[in-house]
C-alpha cells in the first residue's frame, strides 16, 4: 500500500477512476462553503461528498508532504498528527470513516495496490510464513491480547465492566496490521526485498483472517454459542471461497490484458477487477479481502508481465500509485479527524495497557513459530523477526471493526477509546520510530558513491538487456531491414561495452570491492533461497525424502557461514549479476 508520490499532476482523473469503481457518489455536491469546519462530506451511502471537501482534503494532505519531506517524518504519521490537531481546534468537518467508505471504496483499492507489486517467485516461497503469521498468528495473537488484558486489569485493580469475550474481540479487530509507512519506509531506505514481501504480504492475508474472526467473535458477545467445529468450517468457506474467486477473476483479467493494448482500457480492466472481485466475493458471503488480494497477486504477475506492453505497464501502476497516494492522503487524515485528545485522555490507562498487551501478543505470535519456521527450511533472524513485531502497525480497518460495534454491546465505548488509542500510538510511535530501529539493527544498506556507482550500472545494463531483447523481437518479426535499428543496436551494445569498462576499471578500488561484496552476498541469500525452495518441490515430488531435504537445507544454512570466500571475484569481469550481451542486429544470421 505504497503513499505515492506527493505531485498534484493528474488529480482530475481521480474523477474517472471513482465512477468506474463505483465512487460516484462522491462527485455530487451537499452544499458549498468555505469554511472547512462546515464541510458537509456524509458519509458514503447517505449523501454524496463535496467537491470541495476533497480539495480542501487533498490540499492538506499535500502541504502535509511537503512539510514532512523536510521533516523527515513519514507521511502517514505527519497526516494522522495533523487529523488530530485539525479536530482539537475545531476545523472538523462533518467526515466519518464508516465501515461502507472503508470496505467498498478504500480497501479494495488499496489491496489491489499492493498486491500488483508482489513479487510472486518471492511470495510462493515465503507462503508458508506469511501463512503461519497471517492465520495462526492472528488467531493466537487475538487470544493473547484479551488474556493479557485481564491480567493487567487484575494486576492493577482496574475496575471495569469489560467481559473476556469482549477482551476477545477487541484482540481480534486489533489483530490486523497495517504497515503502509513501514513498507514505504522499507522501499526508500533499500531494505532487503525480502523482509518488505514478508510484512506486506503478512498484512495482505491477515486483514482477511480478521474480519472472519471478527464476525465469529462478535456472534458469540452478541448471544450466540461458540461452536467451534462450525467456526473452523465457516472459517474455511469464507478464506476458501475468497481465494478462488479471486483466482478466477485475476486470471479472466489477465487473460483479457493479452487481447489488446491500450493502457486506458487496460487501466479501466484493472479497477473492474479490484472493485469486481471484492462485490463479487461479498455477495456470495465469502472473503472479499482475500478475493481482491489474489486477483492483484495473479494481475501483477500474469496480466502485468505477459498481457502489457512496457508502455501500458507503466501507465497501470502509475495510476494505480496515485490512487493510493489519494486514498491514503484522505484516510489517515480521516484517523486523525475521528480522534478526540479528551476522551483519549480519560482512558489513558486502558488505552497504555491495551497497547502493551497487543505488543506482548505481537511478539509472541512473531518469535513463537520461528524455531518451527527454520524446521521447514524458512529460516528468519531475530533482527528480521523484531521488525515484523514492531512494524506491525494497527489502522483504520480496526477503527472501523470498533465503529460498527451495535450499541447493545456495554463496553462499546471504552473499545472504541482502546482501539482509537492504540491505532494512533501504533502509528505515532512505531511508525516514527522503525527507521531508528532498522538503522540499529543494521538492516539499511550502506550507501556510498561506489554503491550508488554500481547500482546505477548495474540498472542501467538490465535497461540495456531489455531494449535489446526488444529489438531481437522485432528482427524475428521481420524488421530486420527497418533504418535506424541496427544503428540503434550496436549504439546499446557500444554503451554496454563501456559501462562493462568502467566497471571494471574500478575493481582496484576498496570502496568498490566492498560494494561488489555486498551485491554478491545479495545474489547469494536469494540463491540460496532458489536452492532452498528447488530441495522443498524435490520433496513434495518424492525424489527425496523429509530426512535427506531437512539435511540438504541444513547444510545451505551451514554453508552460509562462509559464503564470503569468493565473493571478491564477483567484482571482476562482468558486473555482479548483470544481463548477458546480446549480439547486434547485424550479427544476427
Amino acid at each position: 500500500m505504497g503513499e505515492g508520490t506527493l505531485c498534484m499532476t493528474g488529480m482530475a482523473g481521480m474523477a474517472g477512476m471513482a465512477g468506474m469503481a463505483g465512487m460516484a457518489g462522491m462527485t455530487g455536491m451537499t452544499g458549498m462553503t468555505a469554511d472547512l469546519n462546515q464541510l458537509p462530506l456524509a458519509s458514503v451511502g447517505a449523501s454524496a461528498h463535496t467537491t470541495e471537501a476533497i480539495v480542501a482534503l487533498l490540499l492538506v494532505a499535500t502541504l502535509v508532504g511537503l512539510a514532512a519531506q523536510r521533516l523527515r517524518l513519514p507521511y502517514t504519521v505527519a497526516l494522522v498528527l495533523v487529523g488530530i490537531g485539525l479536530h482539537s481546534l475545531g476545523w472538523v468537518p462533518s467526515i466519518h470513516l464508516t465501515q461502507d467508505l472503508l470496505m467498498t471504496v478504500f480497501l479494495p483499492a488499496l489491496l489491489f495496490e499492493a498486491a500488483i507489486h508482489v513479487p510472486g517467485q518471492d511470495f510462493r516461497r515465503m507462503a508458508p510464513s506469511l501463512l503461519t503469521f497471517a492465520v495462526p498468528g492472528v488467531l493466537v495473537g487475538a487470544f493473547l491480547v484479551a488474556l493479557i488484558l485481564k491480567l493487567e486489569f487484575f494486576a492493577v485493580d482496574l475496575e471495569t465492566p469489560i467481559s473476556f469475550q469482549e477482551l476477545l474481540l477487541f484482540g481480534t479487530m486489533i489483530a490486523a496490521t497495517d504497515p503502509i509507512s513501514v513498507v514505504a519506509l522499507f522501499k526508500q531506505l533499500g531494505v532487503e526485498q525480502r523482509l518488505a514481501v514478508l510484512v506486506e504480504g503478512e498484512s495482505l492475508l491477515n486483514d482477511g483472517t480478521a474480519i472472519v474472526l471478527f464476525g465469529i467473535v462478535l456472534e458469540v458477545v452478541l448471544g450466540g454459542h461458540l461452536n467451534i467445529p462450525g467456526a473452523i468450517m465457516k472459517f474455511a468457506i469464507v478464506a476458501l471461497g475468497g481465494i478462488l474467486v479471486g483466482a478466477a477473476v485475476g486470471l479472466l483479467a489477465s487473460w483479457a490484458t493479452s487481447l489488446f493494448d491500450d493502457h486506458l482500457i487496460e487501466i479501466a480492466l484493472t479497477v473492474v477487477t479490484a472493485y469486481g472481485a471484492f462485490l463479487v466475493a461479498e455477495r456470495i458471503h465469502v472473503s472479499g479481502v482475500l478475493a481482491t488480494v489474489v486477483a492483484g497477486i495473479l494481475v501483477g504477475n500474469i496480466g502485468k508481465t505477459r498481457g502489457m506492453s512496457p508502455q501500458t505497464r507503466v501507465a497501470v501502476l502509475g495510476f494505480w500509485e496515485y490512487a493510493a497516494f489519494f486514498i491514503n492522503s484522505i484516510l489517515f487524515l480521516l484517523l486523525g479527524l475521528e480522534v478526540s485528545l479528551t476522551v483519549l485522555a480519560d482512558k489513558w490507562l486502558v488505552i497504555v495497557l491495551a497497547w502493551s498487551a497487543v505488543l506482548a501478543a505481537r511478539a509472541a505470535a512473531v518469535y513463537l513459530p520461528l524455531p518451527f519456521l527454520a524446521r521447514i527450511g524458512q529460516p528468519f533472524d531475530k533482527r528480521s523477526a523484531t521488525v515484523l513485531w514492531w512494524g506491525g502497525l494497527r489502522g483504520s480497518l480496526s477503527m472501523v471493526l470498533v465503529l460498527s460495534l451495535p450499541s447493545t454491546i456495554p463496553s462499546r465505548d471504552t473499545l472504541i477509546a482502546m482501539t482509537f488509542g492504540v491505532v494512533i500510538l501504533s502509528v505515532v510511535v512505531q511508525g516514527a520510530t522503525v527507521s531508528f530501529l532498522l538503522s540499529k539493527l543494521g538492516l539499511i544498506p550502506e550507501r556510498s558513491d561506489a554503491m550508488r556507482f554500481l547500482a546505477i550500472r548495474l540498472a542501467r545494463l538490465k535497461a540495456i538487456h531489455a531494449k535489446q531483447g526488444a529489438i531481437h523481437e522485432m528482427v524475428d518479426e521481420g524488421a530486420r531491414d527497418l533504418p535506424g535499428l541496427k544503428e540503434l543496436s550496436r549504439g546499446l551494445e557500444a554503451e554496454r561495452t563501456q559501462i562493462v569498462a568502467d566497471l571494471a576499471a574500478r575493481t582496484n578500488d576498496p570502496e568498490f570491492i566492498k560494494a561488489a561484496t555486498l551485491r554478491a552476498s545479495a545474489v547469494r541469500r536469494h540463491l540460496r533461497e532458489v536452492e532452498r525452495d528447488a530441495y522443498k518441490k524435490a520433496h513434495s515430488h518424492n525424489l527425496i525424502d523429509a530426512e535427506d531435504a531437512a539435511q540438504l537445507i541444513a547444510l545451505i544454512e551451514e554453508e552460509a557461514g562462509g559464503a564470503h570466500s569468493g565473493a571478491h571475484s564477483d567484482a571482476h569481469g562482468d558486473a555482479p549479476d548483470a544481463p548477458k550481451p546480446r549480439p547486434p542486429v547485424d550479427k544476427i544470421d
